[in-house]
């Protein structure tokens, strides 16, 4: 099974507005987020990445191309990395969202008890970590452990192949499909994904078992914010 470096775009102005980003294009980094950028670029080229994948945002792409450079990788495109569809939400302010009289209610539930929560004219929450997983294990299947090295040394002693290590696969996503995905591999409850902590241009590692199982998940902020 390879492992996934879960990776939060860096950050951009238009989060700091308090809008609700959804899937709205020309996002794009500002001079802190293009900084977290390069330091995770730089935090990352000592790694042996296989693969850089991203959503199609242009703030998880800007993000991407830093950790690609330095390993001479392309970046392969999914968009069902991409962040939730927030629908006739997108781009609107999230205060007014939870004290207009047409929409404070079904914000409530959507922050509230978000295995619930329907975005009008967007996707459901439940319905985006379904999206976001099916993508993270469809990436999985493609890159199975390598086999073993045989030694060709015919003078030594037999040995069992050497291991070699698994696929090291980095993919730039967006913070709540990297909450949802990792309460999915964890078995949390889906009403409690937002205690999943996630900064800008932090990686989540998970490692998952031959069972499907996580065996292990870390999450690293490697520049202060």
């Amino acid at each position: 099974m390879p492992i996934l470096l879960l990776i939060r775009h860096a950050t951009n102005d238009f989060v700091k507005t308090g809008r609700l980003p959804g899937q709205h294009p020309n996002i794009h980094l500002n001079e802190e987020g293009r900084k977290q950028a390069e330091a995770l670029g730089q935090y990352l080229k000592d790694r042996k990445i296989t693969a850089v994948y991203a959503s199609q945002l242009e703030r998880a792409i800007e993000t991407a191309w830093r950790v690609a450079m330095p390993h001479g990788l392309p970046i392969h495109i999914n968009n069902q990395l991409a962040d939730t569809d927030t629908g006739h939400f997108t781009a609107r302010l999230m205060k007014e969202l939870s004290e207009e009289e047409a929409s404070k209610a079904i914000w409530k539930q959507i922050v509230e008890t978000p295995s619930l929560g329907q975005l009008p004219g967007g996707e459901s929450l439940l319905g985006m970590q379904a999206r976001v997983v099916a993508a993270l294990q469809h990436i999985i299947e493609a890159y199975p452990d390598p086999k073993p090295v045989e030694t060709d040394n015919k003078n030594a002693e037999k040995k069992d192949p050497l291991p070699l290590p698994p696929p090291l696969i980095a993919i730039v996503m967006h913070a709540d499909p990297i909450k949802a995905a990792v309460a999915h591999f964890f078995g949390m409850p889906f009403d409690n994904f937002q205690r999943v902590g996630v900064a800008p241009a932090s990686v989540t590692t998970v490692i998952i078992g031959n069972e499907g199982k996580m065996i292990h998940v870390a999450n690293v902020n490697h520049v202060p914010y």
